[in-house]
């Protein structure tokens, strides 16, 4: 995922970050900017709170093509409670809408048994991006 491509999209500050000077662990933020060389990402948070963060200590939702065949490739090991929480993700993302994406995300939060299932680490997106080699 290219960087600028990041930018609006929402993100869950690692619930078990232990030095945060923002104090926003488990806080759900908006991605307002990406830098790519240091790999830091910046949050803007309800109440227009802000912080910055290394890419590895931020998680987002895996994309949604990925998380649906993943969960039904796996449904037969799950527990029946962590496959319903998954479809339900899954589900919200399939409806497109902010507020949707938003409540998937406090899904996956509080539930920890499925955050294999359901959660990437920004990191990922972010060294893709310098991986990519420059077109014209």
């Amino acid at each position: 995922m290219m960087n600028n491509e990041l930018l609006g999209t929402l993100a869950l500050v690692h619930p078990g970050l232990e030095n945060d000077p923002a104090e926003r662990q488990g806080k759900i933020g908006v991605i307002t900017y990406v830098d790519a060389l240091k790999e830091q990402v910046y949050l803007s948070f309800e109440g227009g709170q802000e912080g910055r963060y290394q890419a590895d200590e931020l998680l987002r939702l895996k994309e949604r093509d990925k998380l649906f065949p993943d969960l039904m490739k796996n449904a037969g090991s799950l527990d029946l409670h962590d496959f319903k929480t998954l479809f339900k993700i899954s589900n919200l993302q399939d409806m497109g809408r902010g507020q949707d994406h938003w409540q998937a995300l406090e899904i996956a939060r509080d539930n920890p048994t499925v955050w294999e299932g359901s959660l990437v680490s920004l990191s990922d997106s972010v060294s893709q991006k310098q991986a990519q080699p420059l077109s014209r």
